[in-house]
């Protein structure tokens, strides 16, 4: 038997085999290092509010605002729901124009393309729902953020707020449908 003597060539072959299995070892310890997320999952994760406001108001018409409604703040969404209710019973009974939906399911009177009656008429739910909720928004910011305090949305400045021409059940339906977003 004779006796191989190693050459240059095998020892830098057997260097550059140990340095491809440590960078193989240090590839996969850091593809499992990795996050992954699965956008099958993305598309159905709904948050908490999205899904209680979509079970209160299925098969209305405000139906279609659910996303957008529930991506306002609290008290806003909590608002936009229950004021619908009140005013269209979330969009069943809502202005049109030209025979087309004005998605105005709050009695808002605005600038925004009013109807004849006065109402504005939105060319979106989106649309209809930033508006809305901006406004409602203001006057959260104003503290007026009860039922009994957002009644002056039925009849602005001349409220009584003491229960006088209906105000009082306004305020109480609203309010029951407010405690259920909340």
């Amino acid at each position: 038997m004779t006796k191989r003597i190693s050459t240059p060539e095998d020892f830098l072959f057997g260097f550059l085999v140990a340095v491809s299995l440590v960078f193989s070892l240090l590839c996969v310890r850091s593809v499992g290092q990795i996050p992954v997320s699965s956008p099958s999952l993305a598309k159905e994760d709904t948050s908490a509010k999205e899904k209680q406001i979509r079970k209160l108001i299925k098969g209305y018409p405000i139906e279609k605002m659910t996303p957008y409604i529930s991506k306002k703040d609290e008290k806003v969404a909590a608002f936009l729901v229950a004021i619908a209710k009140k005013e269209s019973n979330w969009g069943v009974y809502s202005p049109k124009k030209n025979g087309r939906e004005c998605y105005n399911y709050w009695g808002y009177r605005g600038q925004e393309n009013p109807t004849p009656s006065g109402y504005s008429c939105f060319s979106s739910p989106q649309q209809a729902v930033n508006i809305v909720g901006k406004r409602i928004n203001n006057l959260v910011a104003q503290k007026v953020d009860t039922p009994r305090e957002m009644v002056l949305w039925k009849c602005g400045d001349g409220c009584t707020r003491s229960g006088a021409r209906g105000e009082a059940k306004w305020v109480r339906d609203v309010e029951f449908f407010y405690k259920k977003i909340l």
